[in-house]
Parts: structure tokens; sequence; C-alpha cells
């Protein structure tokens, strides 16, 4: 766990943009999987399909959030400014992607 904490402590574009990826993606899987659970729950009045497009977009839209603090962390608390800056361009690519699918549908 220490070597882990050790890489995730460094101040570069590939970091920052792997960061960028890696913590909207898990909390998209994690969004996704807590919907369809809970549509699973849910009594079925209509049918409500968990992969439609516009809850996709919803979805995307909602896991950007937490890469906003791990910017904040990386920009404020530790300093490493190339790290922020990949984590931040990778958060414009994904608002611009949703842009786009939400245009589009």
């Amino acid at each position: 766990m220490k070597k882990l904490i050790e890489k995730l402590r460094r101040d570069s574009w590939g970091m920052g943009i792997f960061l960028g990826l890696v913590v909207p993606a898990i909390t998209f899987a994690i969004f996704l999987g807590l919907f369809a659970f809970a549509l699973h729950l849910a009594p079925r009045t209509e049918a409500i399909d968990v992969f439609d497009i516009n809850t996709i977009c919803k979805i995307v839209l909602l896991s950007m959030v937490p890469s906003v603090f791990v910017m904040r962390y990386y920009l404020l608390k530790l300093k490493y400014d190339y790290t922020g800056r990949g984590i931040l361009l990778m958060t414009f690519l994904i608002a611009i992607v949703f842009t786009i699918l939400n245009f589009v549908n």
C-alpha cells in the first residue's frame, strides 16, 4: 500500500492523465451499478432502461465530480501543477464527450 501511495505522488502529466481517466471510470462504474441495483429493487411501474443514452450521459456527468476534488488535492495540498493540469485536461475531454453525446441525442 505504501508503494502505491508513493507512485501516486508524482508530478507529471502522465500521472494526471491516468488519474483523470481512472477516477471518473471507477465512479462511473459505481454509479451505474448502484443505479442498476436501485432499479432492480424498485417496483416495475414502467420500463426504465439502465443503458439508455440519456441515463449514460447523466451518469458520465456525475462521474466527473470526484475528479474535481482529486484535482484540488493535487493542486492545492501537494502543489503538483503538472498532475493537476493532466487531471484538468481529462476532465475537459470528458466534458466535451458528454456535450457531444448530449447534442447527438
